[in-house]
């Protein structure tokens, strides 16, 4: 799923050019992303679930004045075309997140070869991802679209504690607002979707349908039902124990997986490096 075409003759104009190669803080503007912002950002964020990517067309090498360009290690860098020539060794969490999302094939060395520092000063992919966690993901309350734990953790509970029925239903962690009848006992009926911002900028508006791929409605991976039977589970628990939250449940009533987790220090949180980062050494 590349990025919806941007029509605007100025957008479509607005790309870097250069000579030679930037700061280590500049991004360049690509069309695919010149439309958004902290105060705008792309829908395919709010997408609940990873859609197919049937259709994605075959990857070619970067080609400039002729030349194949090549990173630091001499090998060819891949032609995304939603991906800035030039890339930040601090790029936006919510834009790493968006070129993340855009396609799968997309890997973390991709992003990296296109920054204009010794490897020495690169960022560490645990760096990249974790900016996306908390400075994206987190606040806006968003899906993971790459955990590979073999059991629920800790992180993904958290997720789907955010999350409504509706919002699973609809396969969005946009909100969802609601409409109610003329009478004092109709029922609310869900209405359109408002995305979030990160800078507290006004929402934008879509159809309910947005990301229901022409279902009438969206029915939840196996990952996420076992992660909100999870959160039920404890959250019982927590409620037969007269507590406020799961969250305070004691570690014996947690599952044994993230007791382990705790002797070693994570609690049964995410690993740090998704799977796109460490395929990046083999691509």
């Amino acid at each position: 799923m590349f990025s919806p075409p941007i029509d605007a003759p100025e957008l479509q104009q607005s790309t870097c050019h250069h000579d030679d190669p930037p700061d280590r803080y500049h991004t360049c503007v690509n069309a695919h992303h010149a439309a958004y912002s902290e105060n705008n950002l792309p829908p395919l964020l709010f997408r609940l679930e990873v859609p197919s990517f049937d259709d994605l067309p075959p990857l070619k090498n970067l080609v400039e004045n002729g030349q194949v360009v090549k990173d630091r290690d001499g090998r060819p860098l891949r032609a995304f075309p939603f991906l800035p020539r030039y890339i930040s060794i601090r790029p936006a969490a919510w834009l790493l997140e968006y070129w993340m999302r855009t396609d799968p094939r997309l890997t973390y060395r991709d992003i990296k070869a296109r920054m204009v520092v010794p490897a020495a000063q690169l960022p560490r992919e645990n760096s990249l991802n974790m900016r996306r966690e908390r400075q994206c993901r987190t606040p806006l309350a968003l899906s993971c679209w790459s955990s590979h734990r073999r059991t629920v953790g800790k992180v993904e509970v958290e997720r789907v504690a955010r999350w409504s029925l509706d919002q699973i239903r609809y396969n969005t962690t946009m909100e969802i607002e609601y409409a109610r009848g003329p009478g004092p006992g109709d029922q609310r009926t869900a209405m359109r979707l408002r995305s979030r911002t990160l800078a507290g900028g006004a929402p934008a508006y879509h159809p309910l349908g947005l990301f229901l791929d022409g279902e009438e409605v969206h029915v939840p991976s196996q990952r996420i039902c076992e992660a909100l039977s999870l959160f039920w589970q404890l959250s019982e628990r927590a409620s037969r124990l007269r507590l406020g939250s799961w969250r305070l449940l004691p570690a014996d009533e947690l599952p044994e997986t993230w007791r382990r987790g705790t002797q070693r220090g994570n609690m049964g949180e995410e690993r740090d490096v998704e799977a796109g980062s460490r395929l990046s050494d083999t691509v």
